[in-house]
């Protein structure tokens, strides 16, 4: 059982510098027991109270010791100073300032550049050998993950940088499995063995070493840094494709660089403008386990309600089951919690133990044992009730054409013994009625039913809403563009590979899949469903034709209907802002920060109405 973690007040500085040590090394390997912002603002801010002179605060943290032969930088490797607040950016620009004067350089002379500071792993990359940071002087080599797949941006000779994994690909594919992009890409470099995730991650060519030197930057003068740190940062952080944690910002002067200098830390002519994220402490209630359709059984933590963000939060992500073992999250445990925007609370850390924590062995949905697989508790019952609901209510999901057909439907229709799409789709009104459904309602099924048969329909949606492992909707799309729907029984994984975006664990598996998949399948495609082929657009001549466009918020049409009329038109519809986006479409109820995002990245931000009246031009 793991010691809770006391306040910084009351550890003795022998304490206090242990316990930084090991939330920093917990942090190099993915295991993060505290925030960043607890660490910097909490225990180190203690640390620099009471011996401002400690060697721990002049030494280069160490990045995961991984590897067996050490390297030595040609230049070392320094951790970057940070800052939280706009008043410790301007503190910064002044003691630029001071010291050009010395130099007799005008401050209307200087120029500063910022660069998203990327949330991964520093490293090294010169003469073809990639060494990690280690302790700044000494690194360890790592070369062996470019031939495992790691793609290098910029050549060989491209010194400091981290290896870090785009974030889109983390949020589509990894996000359910992995709580952080970071720990996904400490846990790839430091295997001996990578986990199929891993492969699949490198075939796709998304785990990447960036150079600081490729990064795209933004300058400014001191009167911007000054005023408006904060937006800048956020322009330069929204455009970045990879987790960012923050900007780092440098003076651009040599000679003012050079006078400056370094500390055995950091570089004095160098500042880091970190993100706080919105953090709170609650307590734990009690555990509920949930039993997903692939069976996965994953922790919600009923905690004391607290406001965060806005939001009233009873209810946290405890991830998976490995995270509340190695965390030993009981019931009573007070924890600290995170929630940025509109993402899902989660949990960070534990600041003080409740009891201890219990992992149950068996499923809460049918009572048949359940197995940890890796961080992941399953349940091996073959005929799982949550997995049978949970696998039918994401195909009514994903189609988006049929309502009516919500949990509780889906809960009434499992209870009567159904067990499979094609049976619901028998289903007369004397049938609904049989199960305990209203007459009106039983109609109405039968209707909903018919409507989702004979309203068109994205073959790829059809495709993906059976919830086939590795073919979520982008990987559908991809794959009926090269293959019709009624011949994936024959595909062979040959034919996956030779369609880009595909890799040997994927090409293996989604066969595999499908074959067990594919009785339910055909019996659905010979219901007739009115599906669309994803045939490449024709050119048109459009007001958007070309346009990277996002829809965001409630539309007086499904957000589907929108994004499938604009590509129609030409547009290219994304599903989130980068600085590619050329126009925000915004319905009602739409954060503030979306918003402020697009505007940053100057998108131009427009309202449904407004976007009607353009497309009709």
């Amino acid at each position: 059982m793991s010691q809770a973690i006391k306040p910084a007040t009351e550890m003795t500085t022998e304490e206090l510098v242990s316990f930084l040590e090991q939330a920093n090394t917990a942090y190099r390997n993915g295991e993060a027991i505290i925030t960043d912002a607890t660490y910097d603002l909490v225990y180190l801010a203690e640390l620099k109270l009471r011996d401002p002179d400690h060697p721990y605060l002049n030494a280069v943290e160490p990045e995961t010791d991984v590897g067996s032969t050490k390297i030595r930088h040609l230049k070392p490797m320094l951790s970057t100073d940070k800052a939280y607040t706009q008043e410790e950016i301007t503190a910064y620009v002044t003691r630029v300032i001071k010291f050009a004067e010395k130099l007799e350089i005008a401050e209307s002379d200087l120029r500063f550049r910022i660069t998203p500071k990327l949330d991964g792993m520093a490293a090294n990359y010169e003469s073809g050998i990639l060494a990690t940071r280690g302790n700044g002087q000494l690194g360890n080599d790592i070369s062996r993950n470019l031939q495992r797949g790691l793609v290098t941006v910029g050549g060989e000779n491209t010194g400091v940088g981290e290896i870090v994994i785009s974030a889109a690909y983390f949020a589509e594919n990894l996000s359910d499995q992995f709580s952080h992009p970071r720990n996904f890409v400490t846990g790839l470099i430091g295997a001996d063995t990578l986990s199929k995730e891993a492969v699949e991650a490198m075939q796709d060519g998304v785990v990447r070493f960036v150079p600081y030197s490729q990064l795209d930057a933004i300058e400014c003068t001191t009167e911007a840094l000054r005023t408006e740190s904060e937006a800048l940062c956020l322009q330069v952080e929204s455009a970045c494709e990879y987790p960012v944690d923050g900007s780092v910002i440098d003076v651009t002067n040599p000679a003012l660089r050079e006078a400056m200098g370094s500390t055995n830390h950091h570089h004095n002519w160098q500042i880091a403008k970190k993100l706080k994220g919105e953090t709170a402490t609650t307590t734990v209630n009690s555990i509920t386990w949930q039993t997903g359709r692939t069976g996965r059984i994953t922790p919600v933590l009923n905690v004391q309600t607290i406001n965060l963000s806005g939001a009233d939060i009873s209810n946290v992500t405890g991830h998976n089951a490995g995270n509340i073992r190695n965390l030993n999250v009981g019931v009573g445990a007070e924890i600290e919690i995170v929630r940025s925007g509109e993402v899902i609370p989660k949990l960070l850390g534990v600041i003080k133990e409740g009891a201890e924590a219990v992992i149950p062995d068996t499923c809460p949905a049918c009572n048949a044992p359940a197995e940890m697989e890796r961080d992941f508790l399953v349940c091996k019952g073959e005929e799982c009730v949550a997995q049978i609901e949970a696998r039918l209510l994401h195909f009514f999901s994903v189609l988006g054409n049929v309502d009516l057909f919500g949990p509780r439907a889906i809960a009434i229709l499992v209870e009567n013994g159904i067990r499979e799409l094609p049976e619901i789709y028998k289903l007369e009104a004397s049938d609904f009625e049989g199960m305990g459904f209203g007459a009106k309602q039983a109609s109405n099924l039968v209707e909903q039913l018919s409507r989702s048969r004979t309203e068109a329909v994205e073959d790829w949606r059809f495709l993906a809403a059976f919830g086939i492992n590795h073919l979520g909707r982008g990987d559908s799309r991809k794959l009926l563009r090269a293959h019709k729907l009624e011949t994936l029984n024959t595909l062979s994984g040959d034919d996956l590979l030779e369609i880009s975006g595909f890799g040997d664990i994927t090409a293996e598996a989604i066969p595999r899949s499908l074959a067990l998949r594919w009785p339910v399948i055909e019996a659905m495609i010979a219901l007739n469903f009115n599906l669309l082929s994803d045939e490449p657009v024709a050119t048109v001549d459009s007001p958007i034709t070309g346009k990277h466009i996002v829809f965001t918020g409630s539309m007086s049409m499904p957000r589907e209907e929108m994004q499938e009329k604009a590509r129609k038109l030409g547009a290219n519809v994304q599903s989130s802002v980068n600085k590619k986006t050329e126009i925000l479409v915004i319905g009602d109820k739409v954060g503030a920060k979306k918003i402020e995002k697009a505007q940053a990245l100057g998108t131009q931000v427009v309202t449904e109405l407004e976007y009607q009246a353009m497309i009709m031009k």
